[in-house]
């Protein structure tokens, strides 16, 4: 079954069953639970790999090099768009991923029967679960007001993004400022930082109801070839894998 996947602001639930990544790292933290079975996870990190079969869940950081496979079972995922230096600061201050909570896992169980929950009530468990596991996260963000400005133009404004002198400019810093800066403050570069979202806004624009080629052209990428190759590299996976749940009346 492809990955379903539920869009929100800094958010994405996702459910897959008989899905296998290839190894792959992206900006995103991601949870992933076991819902009828357990998976076989493999961690790499400075050249060495970490396999763990039969695992249930798992919390993995962001840019950490991962490889999911689940031949049968059914897995729930939580992606969280943060970086690297709000994880670490999380941590540092004490947090502690946790697995959810028998309920939410009852509530992730009914929803993968259920392809027409109210988009509100998918939500409510989407940040219920983050909230329950990673307390406090969401709320840690950019020390630097020109860095936390210039993630708030990226948002709301991809093409202008994609100018990368004028964006150090709009945030009054010379680009070399700019990008030491934004990669003290973020553990990124701007042009990785800025990939991420344009791939998340391309999903956006899928659960609108728009074609992947007007999504991947509205996105700033050249074509679907492009889209589909910068999407396989950071998320192991191709476009056409995912079955993005279209907004009502779309």
């Amino acid at each position: 079954m492809p990955l379903r996947i539920h869009l929100y602001r800094n958010l994405a639930l996702c459910f897959s069953n008989n899905h296998q990544s290839s190894l792959h790292a992206h900006q995103a933290l991601q949870m992933t639970v076991a819902l009828d079975g357990p998976f076989d996870l493999e961690l790499e990190e400075e050249g060495c790999r970490d396999r763990t079969p039969e695992a249930h869940f798992v919390c993995i950081a962001p840019q950490q090099i991962h490889q999911i496979s689940a031949k049968t079972s059914t897995l729930g995922y939580l992606y969280l768009d943060t970086n690297p230096v709000a994880y670490t600061k999380w941590r540092e201050a004490g947090g502690t991923p946790t697995p959810p909570d028998a309920s939410i896992l009852t509530a992730l169980r009914d929803l993968v029967r259920d392809r027409n929950a109210d988009r509100d009530t998918v939500e409510a468990l989407a940040y219920r679960w983050c909230e329950h596991s990673l307390p406090g996260l969401l709320a840690v963000g950019p020390s630097d007001p020109r860095i936390a400005r210039a993630l708030d133009i990226i948002d709301h404004d991809l093409l202008q993004a994609l100018n990368y002198a004028g964006l150090a400019r709009h945030v009054h810093l010379s680009p070399s400022r700019f990008a030491n800066l934004f990669r003290e403050q973020t553990g990124l570069p701007v042009r990785n930082y800025v990939l991420w979202r344009r791939l998340v806004h391309v999903f956006e624009r899928l659960e609108h109801g728009d074609s992947i080629t007007s999504a991947a052209h509205n996105a700033g990428f050249s074509d679907c070839a492009h889209l589909s190759r910068s999407f396989h590299r950071i998320c192991g996976a191709k476009p056409s894998d995912m079955n993005v749940v279209q907004l009502p009346g779309h």
